[in-house]
Order: structure tokens, then C-alpha cells, then sequence
């Protein structure tokens, strides 16, 4: 009788054990699912269309540009972009380049034209 309590011990602390692996399996699956559909626009399963140039320009600077060259374009890490003193292909240009420390080719085609557009329209 001596090994009888260890018994009911044992399969309870195995039961726990395998319990934490298997939620913790699930729980890296859901989070590579979340982080594979963040990189790729599927966050919601469906990608935002703007009719406006504008607006996906806003967007885009938000999500891409914003944490260098701050929210209302006042400038941080990378310089300000509220002084108007650029035309649309010096914008463009910089995209493409990537002068000083920005990565070139940051954001591409369509999406460049419109951040170009969303930059001068804040600076009208």
C-alpha cells in the first residue's frame, strides 16, 4: 500500500504537464497564423481598398513612414516632411533612394505615388 498516494499524485502532475505542452502548442500556432497574416495584408482576412490616393497614401505613411518622420510629418528619426519645399518627384525620388538612413524602395509603385500625394496634400 505504500505506493498507492503516489499514484494518483503522478498521474495528475502527468496530466498537467501534458495539458501546459498541448495549450502551449496551440498557443504558438495561433500566434505564427496572426504574424504570418500581418506581413502578407491578411490581418482580417481582407485587404483595405481606398478609392482615394490620399487616403491609401495616409495608410501607408502611417504604417510605414510615421515612426520616422512622426505622425503629423513634424520629422523625429528622419527629417520633417510639413515644410512644402518638395515637389512630387523629389518625394518619389526619395522613396526609391532612400537618402541617408530610410531604407530605399520602402514602399513601391502605387503605393509610393500615393504617400507623395498624402505628403503634399498636408502641406497645402
Amino acid at each position: 500500500m505504500r505506493g498507492a498516494p503516489l499514484f494518483p499524485f503522478a498521474a495528475t502532475a502527468l496530466l498537467g504537464l501534458l495539458l501546459v505542452f498541448s495549450l502551449s502548442l496551440v498557443g504558438l500556432n495561433i500566434g505564427g497564423e496572426e504574424a504570418a497574416n500581418e506581413g502578407n495584408g491578411e490581418g482580417n482576412g481582407e485587404e483595405q481598398e481606398f478609392d482615394d490616393p490620399v487616403e491609401l497614401g495616409q495608410s501607408v505613411y502611417e504604417g510605414q513612414c510615421a515612426s520616422c518622420h512622426g505622425g503629423d510629418l513634424e520629422g523625429g528619426a528622419g527629417p520633417a516632411l510639413d515644410d512644402g519645399s518638395h515637389g512630387e518627384e523629389d518625394i518619389l525620388t526619395a522613396i526609391e533612394e532612400g537618402p541617408g538612413q530610410m531604407p530605399e524602395n520602402l514602399v513601391q509603385g502605387e503605393e509610393a505615388e500615393a504617400v507623395a500625394q498624402f505628403i503634399l496634400s498636408e502641406n497645402e
